[in-house]
């Protein structure tokens, strides 16, 4: 039996990537309607987006595709990213981050 270090449910969702963290979130911004009496009388939203963030290593002799501007899907969303970092340890492995937004209408297919 072979042992999977990461996410079993993602695997293989990031080429080249144990993933060890991924975290989902969806996020808006208000407007407040007040009366003359300064009472908020209507709360609108706009802006809805979704956010991913995630985290792992790069598995041996793997390169890291994913860079800044381009797209990665997870669960039919596709997220535009807008950080990528790669660190390296002194025990000789590579861990990367990944973060990325889509419109709230992105819906999964």
């Amino acid at each position: 039996m072979s042992v999977y270090f990461g996410m079993a449910e993602y695997n293989g969702q990031v080429a080249g990537v144990e993933i060890q963290q991924l975290d989902f979130a969806e996020s808006c911004s208000e407007a407040e309607a007040l009366s003359e009496s300064g009472e908020v009388m209507q709360i609108d939203q706009y802006a809805k987006k979704r956010t991913i963030s995630g985290n792992g290593n790069l598995k041996n002799g793997s390169e890291f595709a994913l860079a800044v501007g381009g797209e990665l899907t997870i669960d039919g969303v596709t997220y535009k990213l807008n950080s990528v970092s790669k660190s390296y340890t002194n025990t000789g492995h590579v861990k990367v981050s990944f973060a990325g937004t889509a419109p709230y209408s992105a819906k999964a297919e």
